[in-house]
């Protein structure tokens, strides 16, 4: 709700102690110079202008328009008087001010030609996570390909036209993206190219008002994803283990790493030796997903396939796991392995992701009554403030858990797999 619109004479100190009832705002305008206002929030003071102009279909002739100059703080009262009223240029001679051009129809905003592909850029350029840090390489690689893909030919728009979309053609785009790549495709597509919008409506606030993509919100057009479920139950732990054995060895020994340690997929297929302690028996993960080291203990059946890849290890390789040597090519580009969800499932014949490992690691360790103590070991964090300061447990508290853990899944794919049996 935005409250009448009083009118002070605006300076700075004025400016400062302006403020707006919680949940409301409240506009003022200047007394010295027509047209230059100023509106309040609860969070942020932005000037704006506000001209009347003609209008021969409105019954009083005439209509307000209203620009955005930017935000108090960023910009000074100086520069907001000098955009409205404009200024004389040593070279340019006088520059007309917004009011003027809104008057003339000549309404070129700051960032209007700013496209969506510089606007996608910027975004991870400039913006920092939760906890104030740059994007990792990998996740604007992800994104910036998803955008990219998805949103070709939008990239060169402006972002002047991006804010003219139509709910039609919004609505329309979704469906195709939907029909073509799926409902999970589609949604994460359009959640991200929504971030950037709204990052772009923070930066330029006079270029549109709002975000046409929240008609897909607000129309619930986009469908909501399930969390996934998928992890190795009952007689699928016998499948699972008859399954990796069809892969090459260095392959199957690290699906096998990947579930003992409950590990994800990047984690346990980057593996290097320089993390690995055989003498102390741990093991370290220095970059994971929440940006938090892992520091874990190594089990037995881990230790038993650390043995394995060492004896087996190509001088100076650093991977634990190295890519595989085939006819056609003598590596990957990665130089490590890549475990791959889809083949995964096509030698098991099971349902299953590689990240359904981890699951499987975390349900096991629940069903043994095992919870703070799996958290550990999967880098879960513990945000309370016990979880923060007072969390003491290290390497050797996780060394019984771990081992409860793995010999449990060991013995659910052994077990079963030792009651089928292959008659000749």
């Amino acid at each position: 709700m935005v409250l009448p619109m009083p009118k002070i004479k605006f300076n700075k100190v004025t400016l400062d102690k302006l403020a707006a009832p919680k949940g409301q705002r409240v506009d003022y305008f200047d007394t010295e110079t027509p047209g230059l206002g100023v509106r309040v929030g609860n969070s942020s003071k932005t000037f704006f202008v506000k001209v009347d102009v003609r209008d021969a279909s409105s019954k009083s002739g005439y209509r307000s328009v209203r620009r955005t100059l930017g935000r108090f703080g960023e910009m000074t009262l100086e520069q907001a008087r000098k955009e409205l009223q404009g200024y004389d240029d040593r070279d340019k001679g006088f520059v007309p001010g917004l009011r003027l051009e809104i008057k003339r129809g000549q309404t070129r905003m700051h960032g209007a030609e700013v496209t969506l592909g510089q606007m996608l850029e910027a975004y991870f350029k400039e913006r920092r996570t939760a906890e104030g840090r740059n994007y990792k390489p990998s996740t604007i690689r992800g994104y910036t390909n998803i955008v990219s893909r998805h949103f070709e030919t939008w990239l060169s728009l402006p972002l002047s036209e991006i804010g003219k979309l139509t709910p039609e053609v919004v609505i329309e785009r979704y469906r195709q993206t939907e029909m073509h790549h799926g409902p999970y495709g589609a949604r994460n597509a359009f959640v991200m190219l929504s971030a950037i919008i709204n990052y772009a409506l923070v930066k330029y606030p006079g270029v549109f008002t709002g975000n046409p993509l929240t008609v897909l919100r607000l129309g619930k057009h986009m469908k909501k994803i399930q969390a996934r479920t998928e992890r190795l139950e009952g007689k699928e732990f016998a499948a699972f283990y008859q399954g990796i054995h069809k892969f090459n060895e260095n392959i199957r020994d690290c699906y096998l790493f990947c579930l003992y340690h409950g590990l994800r997929s990047q984690e346990a297929a980057t593996l290097r030796w320089e993390y690995v302690n055989l003498d102390r028996l741990t093991l370290t993960i220095p970059d994971t997903k929440n940006r938090r080291p892992l520091h874990a203990p190594l089990c037995r059946q881990s230790l038993e396939i650390l043995e394995r890849r060492l004896a087996q290890r190509d001088e100076g390789c650093p991977w634990v796991f190295p890519a595989v040597k085939t006819f056609r090519y003598s590596t990957n580009k990665t130089g490590h392995v890549r475990l791959m969800s889809a083949a995964l499932r096509l030698n098991t014949g099971l349902q299953i992701t590689v990240h359904g490992l981890r699951r499987t690691f975390i349900t096991t360790a629940r069903r043994l009554k095992i919870f703070e103590d799996a958290d550990r070991l999967t880098n879960h964090v513990d945000s309370s403030i016990s979880g923060r300061h007072y969390d003491a447990t290290d390497v050797e508290d996780l060394r019984k858990p771990l081992q409860s853990i793995a010999s449990e899944l060991e013995r659910l794919m052994k077990e079963g797999a030792a009651k089928v049996l292959q008659l000749y």
